[in-house]
């Protein structure tokens, strides 16, 4: 990574954190309600629900994927908790809800690595499928459910509530992986998905793993949210995924993968729940967060716009793209993750051939 990157990255992060401050002043001055006690336990609980979902996604860009089904699927799982729990007992549907977020984050991962189909397509059809289970199953109404409330409601530690710790301890696991093999191993997926380095075996299954990670925080966020309305509702998380790709794009500040940071994506989605959160106390229409949340999207896109000379090999032999030998990635770099343990591994590159003569030679430039 160039310094040139490094400091435009954490310019970004440094920004953020003063749009953090000047908008938490900015409506502390506004709004007489902003710092208290039940107004700061919201804004924590509201960082939870996508924070939650934000940290699998964090891993997922690194790997140079997207997961736009996370909203749905939370309302899936919570349609499914809801009413499952009338016949199964509310463990045995907390488990069902649970098992569906990972088989649906299991069908988008294999539908990727096996299928070859893009993130973004296979998750949208999810996204769509989803959302019309969801409204069938329950004929577009919402299911009550009773007797599940402390998973969305409970306070362990007094102010603090239950998703927000939840939150906390996912994000501080996440923090710890990104910087262990993990983080190596999921950069390197998108390293070479930029390259255009051919997939391993062990891609295809880490790949799938961090999909069903996804779903997994998905469920999750839908039974927090089914535990805290009492039903479960067909359109609950609705836009969800537009926010968690505002924060891991504004976080990562590339959306081709090989980057991503734990923090920058932290600091993102605190940013927009401080930005609903005080537009919720000053009144305004409702319908004005999602326009915010769309700028925010196109600003996110241009930051991380990949630049000119991105696609160039930072490691190993940095060759013409014209021609076609192969290169030699040294062991120990993220290009050479999860490839053969030798002292070189050598990949072949896949483009357009170069006319050479029987001697293996270029041909000489003669007019």
């Amino acid at each position: 990574m160039s310094q040139a990157v490094t400091r435009n990255g954490r310019m970004i992060l440094v920004v953020m954190s003063g749009l953090i401050v000047v908008l938490a002043v900015l409506f502390a001055i506004l709004s007489p309600w902003y710092v208290t006690a039940d107004n700061l336990r919201n804004l924590l609980t509201g960082i939870a629900a996508t924070g939650i979902v934000a940290m699998p996604a964090a891993f997922l860009l690194m790997a140079g994927h997207f997961d736009l089904s996370v909203g749905a699927a939370a309302a899936f799982a919570g349609v499914v908790m809801a009413t499952a729990a009338p016949e199964w007992g509310l463990p045995g549907a907390v488990l069902l809800a649970t098992g569906t977020g990972v088989a649906i984050g299991a069908v988008n991962g294999l539908l990727v690595t096996i299928g070859g189909i893009s993130s973004l397509a296979v998750t949208f059809a999810m996204l769509s499928l989803l959302r019309a289970l969801a409204t069938l199953i329950p004929s577009g109404l919402s299911t009550p459910l009773s007797g599940f409330r402390t998973l969305g409601h409970a306070e362990p530690i007094p102010g603090v509530s239950l998703p927000a710790l939840m939150f906390l301890g996912i994000a501080a696991l996440a923090g710890v992986l990104s910087r262990t093999a993990a983080g190596r191993r999921s950069r390197a997926v998108g390293d070479r998905l930029l390259t255009k380095f051919p997939m391993t075996r062990g891609d295809r299954w880490w790949l799938v793993g961090l999909f069903v990670a996804s779903g997994a925080a998905a469920a999750l966020t839908g039974l927090i949210r089914t535990s805290q309305l009492g039903t479960g509702l067909p359109s609950a998380a609705l836009g969800a995924e537009i926010v968690v790709i505002n924060a891991v794009l504004l976080g990562s500040r590339r959306s081709s993968g090989g980057r991503g940071t734990v923090g920058g994506t932290l600091l993102a989605v605190v940013l927009m729940s401080v930005i609903d959160n005080g537009l919720s106390l000053l009144n305004t229409t409702p319908y004005l967060s999602p326009v915010i949340h769309a700028v925010l999207l196109v600003v996110a896109l241009l930051i991380s716009r990949p630049a000119g000379r991105e696609r160039r090999l930072t490691v190993g032999t940095v060759m013409n793209p014209d021609h076609n030998p192969p290169i030699a990635v040294p062991t120990g770099s993220h290009l050479s993750a999860g490839l053969p343990s030798t002292p070189q591994a050598v990949v072949e590159v896949h483009g357009p051939q170069t006319p050479r003569n029987a001697g293996g030679e270029l041909p000489s430039a003669r007019g």
